[in-house]
């Protein structure tokens, strides 16, 4: 293969990189666009992770919820760069960001994994470059740009996906390895997805030595079982994935964060045709629209198969596995209720499974729709490759592609906007005054109270105590310890209550605690109001900020 044709998935990447994001992003001072909700969490559970210590095991970060505290894990800060990076961290400039370098990194291989597995139904590289736009400006892809930047990463699972129809030669096991061990350190659900596909691989390749009883044909296959669990729960435990016991917070929406099943239909704002059904509130997580384009192919491939054009399988690769591994992660995006359009349904699970389930890490199932979502794309162009001749195969797909960019270009212009705008923020509001660089400086920890996560403004707190390297408990996280979260939630109401603050602590209190806390607060406590925030400064004194309100002297 000359250079220029592997090169040019790269570039594509890039160049869909620069389209849709501007650039901005990836300048790694640029913090601005990584200040409120879910980019919020992500940008300040690695800051607070690069400068704490080192703990063990490696993911976790204590400044970061103090007792509940998780890891970057649970952070959704993407361990995988953030352990790798926090090595480096003392000759990093202050502030950084990754996220724009992975964004990148994620474009472009998603367009390599996609030129490789279209290159195995045509040498074309015409017809690989048109294909790959179906998978770069993925409509499923490009909603993740707006604050999930570990779910970003849908190359693992076209990865996935080739190891399956491109089996490779030698140490196919060594590859499944670091690619399920690797997905686990991205996201949870980036993981099951790849794991669903590799249970599928190990299937059909059981599947081959079904008759064979003997040890040398199953050995091979446990032997990868055992290495590939071994080393993924290796690296979720240092990640901080089990940080969080099976009793602790647990998410809640499983059910309500589906798919709808006319979801490859269903445009949401993103149809310049016009393709839109109704859907119930919480299945925008399951938005997996196909494009005008790529349905079109879809059902251009369906023709050519019934039409008897396309061969069964002239491939000899047994592919059932992969479509039960596909059909089953669609079932569990649908379910248990089932909507179509606006109608919505039951499609019950068995009991067992599905109180597990509801009581698991997997709540926004109508993601799991992304294998087949991959697969159905990879089908349809393998079908009309083998279907039509060679510059007829081009030809619709120059047809195709356009109807997918003019479908998509509205929306495609309209989510650009959003994200340079986004980029180009000015900085975020910040706690600064006298008052609040001195307490920065006397203080050695941030406290809310009543405690909770994903307070009101969280992100305003966090920010400050991170500047003044303050462990804090306001913050948002993915999952906590329910148990230690009540037990300190109500430690600290008692404190406040029975006057015991802690003395190198500051505190923020709700509406609710105020009174409490000021009635109980000793002479040489300040509780006042400052910059729309209730304050109780143990040991502060009288001499409150002049701007200040202060709330014991109406005692």
């Amino acid at each position: 293969m000359s250079l220029w044709r592997r090169l040019l998935p790269v570039f594509l990447g890039v160049a869909v990189f620069v389209l849709m994001t501007g650039g901005n992003m990836l300048a790694p001072g640029n913090v601005s666009w990584l200040q409120h909700q879910d980019l919020a969490q992500s940008y300040l559970g690695w800051a607070f992770y690069r400068h704490g210590p080192w703990g063990w095991p490696l993911g976790a970060h204590p400044s970061y919820g103090l007792e509940f505290h998780s890891s970057v894990f649970y952070s959704d800060s993407i361990p995988l760069m953030a352990m790798a990076l926090k090595p480096f961290s003392p000759w990093l400039p202050e502030p950084f960001q990754y996220f724009g370098l992975w964004v990148l990194m994620c474009f472009v291989l998603q367009a390599v994994f996609a030129w490789r597995l279209l290159s195995l139904a045509t040498p074309g590289a015409v017809a690989r470059t048109l294909g790959c736009v179906f998978f770069l400006l993925a409509p499923p892809l490009l909603f993740r740009l707006g604050g999930h930047m570990a779910l970003f990463a849908h190359w693992p699972i076209l990865a996935a996906l080739l190891l399956y129809l491109e089996p490779l030669p030698r140490r196919q096991d060594v590859a499944w390895t670091c690619l399920v061990a690797a997905s686990m350190v991205i996201h949870a659900y980036i993981f099951v997805m790849v794991a669903a596909v590799w249970a599928a691989d190990l299937l059909r390749r059981a599947w081959t030595v079904r008759d064979d009883r003997s040890v040398a044909a199953w050995l091979p296959l446990m032997q990868e079982v055992a290495q590939v669990v071994a080393v993924t729960v290796a690296v979720a435990w240092l990640a901080g994935f089990f940080m969080v016991p099976g009793g602790g917070m647990g998410a809640s929406g499983f059910g309500f964060y589906k798919m709808n099943l006319l979801a490859p239909v269903n445009g949401g704002g993103w149809s310049w045709f016009g393709l839109q059904t109704p859907q119930a509130l919480g299945e925008y997580e399951g938005f997996n629209y196909l494009g005008v384009g790529a349905v079109l192919l879809c059902l251009a491939a369906a023709a050519a198969q019934l039409a008897g054009a396309l061969k069964k399988n002239d491939s000899g690769l047994t592919v059932w596995p992969l479509l039960l591994a596909a059909l089953g992660l669609t079932l569990l995006a649908l379910t248990p209720h089932l909507g179509i359009g606006a109608w919505q349904g039951t499609l019950p699970l068995p009991g067992a499974l599905e109180r597990k389930l509801s009581h698991s890490s997997i709540q926004s199932t109508g993601r799991l729709f992304w294998v087949a979502y991959y697969a159905l794309l990879v089908w349809a162009f393998f079908a009309l490759a083998r279907a039509l001749p060679s510059r007829a195969f081009i030809t619709v797909l120059v047809v195709l592609v356009s109807l997918q960019l003019l479908d998509l270009g509205p929306g495609l212009v309209r989510w650009r906007q959003q994200i340079v705008q986004r980029t180009q923020a000015d900085e975020a509001s910040a706690l600064r005054g006298p008052f609040w660089d001195a307490a920065g400086e006397r203080y050695k920890r941030l406290r809310l109270v009543p405690t909770r996560v994903l307070a009101p403004n969280w992100e305003v707190l966090a920010r400050y105590a991170l500047k003044h390297r303050m462990p804090t408990d306001a913050v948002q996280v993915a999952r906590a310890n329910w148990k230690v979260f009540n037990r300190v939630h109500d430690e600290q109401l008692k404190r406040l209550a029975e006057g015991r603050p802690e003395e190198d602590t500051l505190y923020v209190l709700d509406a609710d605690s105020v009174e409490v806390a000021t009635r109980a607060a000793r002479a040489q406590d300040a509780v006042f109001q400052l910059d729309g925030w209730t304050v109780l400064a143990p040991g502060w004194g009288v001499d409150v900020p002049a701007e200040a309100m202060d709330l014991k002297s109406g005692l």
